[in-house]
């Protein structure tokens, strides 16, 4: 085997092909690939800690929810026993208003009661009165004297 002149020189031109090539074709394109392969693993990360966050953000909103509905609950409570001490207070209100009424009431009909009875105590009097003024003058017959004093009665009992 011989060397010869163009052989060396193919080698040579090999060799400087196989530089050029590596210095300008294959470094920026094993860059390129890194790049997006940093860039591909980026992502990755990303939607990784994009799963997380959403994750902890349902975590949260759940408990979130729980506060809301235990505060709704708390709420509700709340009111119904405002609503139920408005209710009682009304209520006895409402009974002490009607205890007064009636009180009120029974004063009334005690008071024309009493009023009633002193009239007709005037008008007994008077009636009384009458009746002994009439049996004076009449004689003093027993039979006489009770039928006068059934007629003034009749009589006086009839205008009451």
């Amino acid at each position: 085997m011989s060397l010869d002149l163009t052989f060396i020189g193919q080698i040579v031109v090999f060799l400087t092909l196989v530089y050029l090539m590596r210095k300008h074709l294959y470094g920026p394109m094993a860059e390129l690939m890194d790049a997006r392969s940093k860039k591909i693993a980026d992502g990755l990360a990303a939607a990784d800690a994009g799963k997380e966050a959403l994750a902890n953000a349902e975590l949260e909103i759940a408990d979130q929810l729980k506060e809301a509905r235990a505060k709704a609950v708390e709420i509700i409570a709340a009111s119904e026993k405002r609503a139920a001490e408005l209710l009682e207070e009304a209520v006895g209100k409402a009974r002490n208003d009607a205890q007064g009424i009636v009180d009120s009431a029974r004063e009334e009909v005690t008071a024309e009661l009493n009023r009633a009875r002193q009239t007709l105590r005037s008008e007994v009097a008077d009636i009384a009165m009458m009746a002994a003024e009439r049996v004076v003058e009449a004689e003093l017959d027993a039979s006489r004297h009770a039928a006068l004093v059934d007629g003034i009665v009749s009589k006086g009992f009839g205008n009451a």
